[in-house]
């Protein structure tokens, strides 16, 4: 399989979208603009040959949500043809105002996972990066991966960070340049319980 390549959003992608029975969430009104939707990427989530895609949408300028994930499932009908298949609010973090160096982007990788993509890297002195690795499971969408840096840049010795493979539990761990080898056990942790949790870093402690 190619790279996934994002796909442009027109008013009647939004349309369709927003108008075929998607779970009420607050990040999702009826009314948003496409200006509001930040990233789009395509990819094979579910592995069934049909290309499915992944949206992360702003919040209103007002509002105090991070961004919402929507996830249009293939319908392997027609090329391109889709439908609503999940939505999570406050998926992912972006500041306000959509930012350069906020702004959080979806992804896929050649073997069909959705990578999630935030950090904070224009605002203060604490810089930090993550990247949520999504696969799709026994009907479910799990976290798979977590990848976390972060760096003060006042302090060229605060830094830190892991990278994780949440299935199997084995990863690294990095701090103050050093890395080191992490077993923490095999999780199955669930997408919705991690956003409901409030989304922690997924990092060992120590």
């Amino acid at each position: 399989m190619k790279n996934a390549a994002s796909i442009p959003i027109t008013a009647c992608h939004l349309a369709l979208i927003v108008g075929i029975g998607l779970p009420p969430q607050p990040a999702l009104a009826d009314d948003w603009p496409v200006s509001q939707i930040v990233s789009v990427a395509t990819g094979d989530l579910d592995g069934d040959g049909a290309r499915d895609a992944a949206l992360l949408v702003a919040p209103d300028a007002d509002s105090t949500d991070d961004h919402a994930l929507i996830v249009l499932r293939g319908t392997g009908f027609d090329e391109g043809a889709m439908e609503p298949w999940l939505s999570f609010a406050d998926a992912a973090w972006g500041g306000t105002g959509m930012m350069v160096g906020n702004r959080p982007s979806v992804d896929f990788t050649d073997a069909g996972s959705l990578l999630l993509k935030s950090g904070n890297e224009a605002i203060g002195r604490n810089r930090w990066f993550q990247t949520v690795t999504l696969a799709w499971r026994d009907e479910t969408l799990l976290v798979a991966g977590f990848t976390y840096s972060f760096y003060d840049t006042l302090d060229p010795e605060a830094n830190g960070g892991c990278d994780i493979n949440i299935l199997t539990g084995s990863g690294i761990s990095t701090a103050n340049g050093r890395d080191s080898d992490v077993s923490l056990g095999a999780q199955r942790l669930e997408l919705g319980d991690w956003l409901a949790a409030g989304a922690p870093i997924l990092c060992p402690d120590g």
